[in-house]
């Protein structure tokens, strides 16, 4: 084979790695959730006409790794990633194709990122949104209104989203007054014991954190909100508000707008190794006012 032959060989074989100029945008997502399906319409108010493929896997299994394979195969010319098991799977193995991610809280962990402290040090080709859930800003603006004293939480130790709140928990609330109390349960019995250890030990407030573990015990602790049992201070995107005083949860479709700008600078042809990982958790918040005036005891007699 000539020189020439072998120059065109390599620019072909070069060219054929990485994105296709015209290539479809590609949303690869796990797992499914509501709070993802409201990340996807926000991104698709940002992205306005641009046609969207969008895959969303389980997050375990075999499934999420062969569609991962099968949606680089079509070279997109973006490939847009939401949710940590969707980004794990990913970050590792594409090094060529501009990646911008969301719905992430720690991406630290996955390989697309390396320090916290550094967010311009991150993978080459990938950019992407940091939302951590919103602890700190349950706590900021549940203290003023259901007052401090001892709060609990209840955890369950395999979830690691859980015990990454929990930790927070126990690190924030000291700072506002708050005495945490904790309860750990892997099942719905221990649920329903760890829910009456920390009324036995007197919590004023009960927090219902967003992690999927909570799902198990939402309904049980929304109950005992509405029936006056106890405070409750939720977080939970996806469980019903009635029954907490206070809601304070992340904006996932505002997220998947913010998502859908940080897309379209790439598609301008921003190089994603130029644009520090943002950190942004943009929130909704609701007060249930008749449970808050049961609560005040205003007006009497009510």
């Amino acid at each position: 084979m000539t020189c020439l032959a072998w120059a065109l060989l390599l620019v072909i074989l070069a060219g054929g790695c990485g994105p296709a100029e015209h290539g479809p945008i590609v949303v690869f997502c796990s797992p499914d959730s509501a709070r993802l399906r409201q990340a996807i319409q926000g991104l698709k108010k940002a992205l306005g006409p641009a046609s969207l493929e969008v895959v969303c896997v389980p997050e375990f299994g075999e499934q999420g790794p062969e569609e991962l394979r099968r949606l680089r195969q079509q070279k997109p010319r973006l490939l847009m990633v939401f949710g940590a098991p969707a980004l794990m799977w990913t970050a590792p193995v594409e090094k060529r194709i501009p990646i911008v991610f969301a719905l992430v809280a720690y991406p630290y962990f996955t390989g697309a990122a390396y320090d916290p402290e550094k967010p311009g040090d991150h993978q080459e080709n990938i950019a992407g949104i940091a939302s951590p859930p919103p602890l700190r800003a349950a706590l900021e603006h549940g203290v003023p209104l259901l007052g401090p004293g001892a709060w609990g939480m209840l955890y369950d130790p395999d979830d690691g989203v859980a015990v990454e709140l929990k930790e927070g928990f126990l690190k924030e609330a000291p700072a506002l007054g708050v005495w945490p109390l904790t309860e750990a349960s892997t099942d719905a019995a221990g649920d329903r014991r760890g829910l009456e250890s920390l009324l036995a030990r007197r919590a004023r407030v009960i927090y219902l954190p967003p992690a999927p573990s909570a799902s198990r015990y939402a309904e049980g602790l929304l109950e005992m909100g509405r029936k006056g049992e106890v405070l409750v201070l939720s977080s939970h995107p996806e469980a019903s508000r009635q029954g907490a005083v206070l809601w304070v949860a992340l904006d996932y479709e505002r997220l998947g707008e913010e998502a859908g700008a940080l897309a379209r600078r790439v598609l301008n042809g921003e190089k994603p190794a130029r644009i520090p990982i943002m950190e942004s958790s943009p929130l909704r918040i609701k007060v249930d006012e008749t449970l808050l005036r049961r609560w005040s005891g205003y007006p009497p007699g009510k």
